[in-house]
């Protein structure tokens, strides 16, 4: 199934997972809770520890992406490229994951919904393999259990 309007919205969402997209997301989330005097403000920059890993996994796991010939994403927004040989897990899921674990305020529903449809997304565009899509999301929510445990309260 290929679609341009199809296409264009997965990239849309896609972008929404770009590292310097979630990394900002989750530096103003620090901030906004540095500046309430939030016991917590430090957990949003855990994302940093959800990228190590990404990087150090996709090194050390022989776990091809599919075909290029595959992928239909469209580069919106220029942004930061370092392509590794491999593709597991997802570093768009892990991060969108992470910072849907992390957030307060926001009903479960909506971060659910946000991880799905950038799950979607990867695997529409051809981006990733269902499997690196299910590391990505447990990653990314492992890390936030992790940063949310040994947070000050």
């Amino acid at each position: 199934m290929r679609s341009p309007w199809l296409d264009l919205l997965g990239s849309i969402i896609g972008t929404f997972g770009n590292a310097e997209v979630t990394l900002g997301v989750a530096l103003g989330i620090a901030v906004a809770r540095w500046r309430h005097a939030s016991p917590g403000a430090i957990v949003p920059l855990f994302i940093v520890v959800t990228l190590v890993i990404e990087i150090v996994l996709k090194i050390l796991i022989p776990h091809p992406a599919p075909p290029a010939d595959r992928a239909r994403t469209l580069e919106l927004l220029p942004h930061i490229s370092a392509p590794l040989a491999y593709s597991f897990p997802s570093g768009h899921l892990a991060r969108v994951s992470f910072l849907a674990g992390i957030v307060d305020g926001v009903p479960l529903w909506l971060r659910v919904v946000a991880v799905m449809l950038m799950f979607v997304s990867r695997l529409y565009l051809g981006e990733h393999w269902l499997s690196d899509c299910l590391g990505g999301v447990a990653l990314g929510l492992l890390v936030a259990a992790v940063a949310r445990r040994v947070s000050p309260t």
